[in-house]
């Protein structure tokens, strides 16, 4: 990833200008996030953002990254379809 992401209001927790993360598998989700937002999106941010705004909407009180696996659930579906090597 060239930049960093930045979801203009819906910015990931930070402490001290760092990434904060409770548990491992919130660090695995927010990189899963940004590699299907660089690959697949090229790095257009938007589609993964509107579907964050969606999932905390949805639940106003569920904790940021939980919310922030369901934006990356409901996007994946979405994904724009690839062809992969050998024409399958």
């Amino acid at each position: 990833m060239t930049t960093p992401l930045s979801l203009s209001g819906l910015d990931p927790p930070r402490r001290n200008g760092e990434l904060a993360f409770d548990a491992p598998w919130q660090s695995t989700v927010f990189a899963l996030a940004a590699a299907v937002i660089e690959h697949a999106f090229g790095g257009d941010r938007e589609p993964f953002r509107h579907q964050l705004i969606e999932a905390i909407a949805a639940e106003p009180g569920r904790p940021y990254w939980e919310s922030w696996t369901a934006a990356l659930e409901a996007l994946v579906p979405a994904l724009p379809e690839r062809s992969t090597p050998g024409g399958t």
